[in-house]
C-alpha cells in the first residue's frame, strides 16, 4: 500500500499582508525576533529556516573591530583630557587583543592583562580605568549583538596594586579648609568637601543653579577644556551626573555670603587679568590652577580637588550614609563605583581597628608581644 505524504499548507503558516507578501518570523542566537518575506509561502518557508541557521550563532567580529566602532560613539560622549588617559590603554588593549574574535574575549585575557599591568608598575587608578575600558567595549559588544556576556563581571583587580595620592583629607585638614573661608578662592575647596562636586561641575555652576527655598543645588553641566585653557560648557557624561546635592547648613552661610558679593551669573567667575579683561566668563584652566595654587600657598593645604571629592565619600562613609544615597550624591554612574570606595574605607576601618585590638592586648601583656 502506497503512503500518499500529506502536502504541507506554508499559507496557513504565515500571514499575507496586503502588499501580497507572506511574512514569517525567525529568531537569532541571542533570542531576537526578525520579519522576512515573500511573495510564495513556501520559499518564505525555505528562506526562514536558512535565515535561523546563519543566525544561530553571533556575528564574528574582532576586538579591534568592536573597538573602532565603540570609539566613534563614545567619543562623542567624553572629553578630550579623559579620551587622552584611555587612548595608551586602547592602544596596548589592541596589539594584544585585536585580531581575536570579541566572542572569544575571556575574563581569564582580561584577568592576565591587569596582571600585566601591575607587572609593569600601574597604579591601582589606573588598572581600573583599564579594566573599565574593557567593561565598555564589551557592553557595547552585547548592545550590537556580537556577544551575549561581559567577561568583566568576573574580573577582579589585581591584589597589592600600588596606590597614587587618593587619600582623603585628614579630620584636621578638613577643619582648616572649613576655617579657612577667607583665604583667595576658600569658597571653592569648601563646596566640594561639602558636595562631593567634581572641579569641572563646580566651576560651570552658577548662582541660578542654587535654590536657597529648597536647600538644593542643581548639577547640569560641568567645564571641559578641549584646547589649551579656554572652557567649554558640556552636559553630563551619564544621566547620573545630572542630579542636585543638598545645600548643607554647614555651606549655606559661605553661600549667602558669596551671593552678596556676586559680581555677575557665575558662582566662580575668572578673575580679571592681563589676558582674562575685565573677568567674569568662566574660569579658564590657568585661572582655576593659579586661583588654587594662591589658596594652597594662603592655607598651607596641599591636596587636589579631587582628594575633596574622596573626602565627602569618606565623611558619607563615617557618617552611615548608604551606598545609593552616596552614589546619587556623588554622580557615580554605577553603584559598582561606589560600592569600591566604601570597601576600600571599610578595610582600611577595618585594618586600624584590628591593630587597636592587638595594641590594647600587648599593653595588657606589659608589650611583651611587641
Amino acid at each position: 500500500m502506497t503512503v500518499t505524504a500529506k502536502k504541507v499548507d506554508y499559507a496557513a503558516l504565515y500571514t499575507q499582508r496586503s502588499d501580497g507578501r507572506y511574512m514569517g518570523y525567525y529568531r537569532d542566537y541571542a533570542g531576537k525576533r526578525h520579519a522576512a518575506y515573500d511573495r510564495d509561502p513556501e520559499a518564505l518557508h525555505r528562506k526562514l529556516k536558512e535565515l535561523e541557521l546563519a543566525a544561530a550563532a553571533p556575528p564574528t567580529v574582532s576586538v579591534r573591530q568592536v573597538e573602532e566602532e565603540w570609539e566613534r560613539q563614545h567619543r562623542e560622549e567624553i572629553g578630550v583630557r579623559t579620551w587622552k588617559n584611555y587612548a595608551p590603554h586602547v592602544s596596548e588593549i589592541l596589539e594584544e587583543h585585536g585580531e581575536k574574535p570579541i566572542t572569544e574575549l575571556s575574563a581569564l585575557d582580561i584577568q592576565r592583562d591587569l596582571k600585566q599591568a601591575k607587572a609593569k608598575g600601574y597604579s591601582a587608578t589606573i588598572v581600573q580605568t583599564r579594566r573599565s575600558i574593557f567593561r565598555m567595549i564589551c557592553d557595547y559588544a552585547i548592545i550590537r549583538g556580537y556577544r551575549l556576556d561581559n567577561p568583566c563581571a568576573a574580573v577582579k583587580l589585581p591584589k597589592g596594586l600600588p596606590r597614587g595620592r587618593r587619600e582623603a583629607p585628614t579630620d584636621e585638614e578638613i577643619r582648616k579648609i572649613m576655617q579657612s573661608a577667607d583665604a583667595p578662592f576658600g569658597l571653592f575647596p569648601i563646596l566640594l568637601l561639602c558636595t562631593g562636586l567634581r572641579k569641572s561641575e563646580a566651576l560651570a555652576l552658577d548662582w541660578a543653579d542654587v535654590d536657597w527655598k529648597r536647600g538644593e543645588i542643581s548639577i547640569t553641566k560641568s567645564l571641559d577644556y578641549p584646547s589649551g585653557s579656554r572652557p567649554v560648557v558640556k552636559s553630563p557624561k551619564t544621566d547620573a551626573g545630572i542630579r542636585t546635592v543638598p545645600l548643607l547648613s554647614v555651606l549655606r552661610p559661605h553661600m549667602e555670603q558669596a551671593y552678596k558679593a556676586r559680581t555677575g551669573p557665575h558662582i566662580f567667575p575668572a578673575p580679571s587679568s592681563n589676558r582674562a579683561g575685565d573677568g567674569g566668563g568662566y574660569m579658564t584652566l590657568r585661572g582655576f590652577d593659579g586661583a588654587w595654587s594662591r589658596w594652597q600657598e594662603a592655607t598651607g593645604i596641599d591636596l587636589t580637588a579631587h582628594q575633596l571629592r574622596h573626602g565627602t565619600a569618606t565623611l558619607m562613609f563615617e557618617a552611615n550614609v548608604d551606598e545609593l544615597t552616596a552614589q546619587r550624591i556623588l554622580g557615580h554612574s554605577r553603584i559598582e563605583i561606589t560600592r569600591e570606595i566604601y570597601t576600600e574605607l571599610r578595610e582600611k576601618q577595618q585594618n586600624v581597628s584590628v591593630q587597636r585590638l592587638n595594641d590594647k592586648l600587648n599593653d595588657m601583656l606589659g608589650g611583651k608581644m611587641a
